[in-house]
């Protein structure tokens, strides 16, 4: 994954925090390989993504609304923590992320 600049070809992925049912939604949950995107919580909070290794480790960490370009197919789990408007602790569910870039094959 690299970080390009932001501009008008940015593809928004949308992530959503349920507290009540502990679930992330991604919306949308694919994009073709070489997209430039940017992740964003629908409810206007600040979020953080940390993508993982295959063994569970911390990864390549993308801010709220920073550019970053899927370079690679695969299927890509993450961690998510948001901070809601007006808090200043952020928070991170149980359970996280998961984007498809395809195609999958790198």
């Amino acid at each position: 994954m690299s970080t390009p600049t932001a501009g008008p070809n940015v593809q928004d992925i949308w992530v959503a925090y349920d507290q009540v049912k502990d679930v992330v939604t991604v919306n949308p949950g694919q994009v073709p390989k070489g997209t430039t995107v940017q992740f964003l919580d629908p409810n206007k909070g600040k979020l953080r993504i940390v993508f993982l290794s295959p063994m569970g480790n911390d990864s390549d960490t993308v801010l709220d609304s920073q550019a970053a370009m899927m370079a690679i197919g695969g299927i890509y789990h993450f961690k998510c923590f948001f901070t809601p408007v007006g808090a200043t602790q952020e928070m991170s569910p149980n359970s996280g992320g998961v984007i498809i870039v395809s195609p999958t094959q790198p």
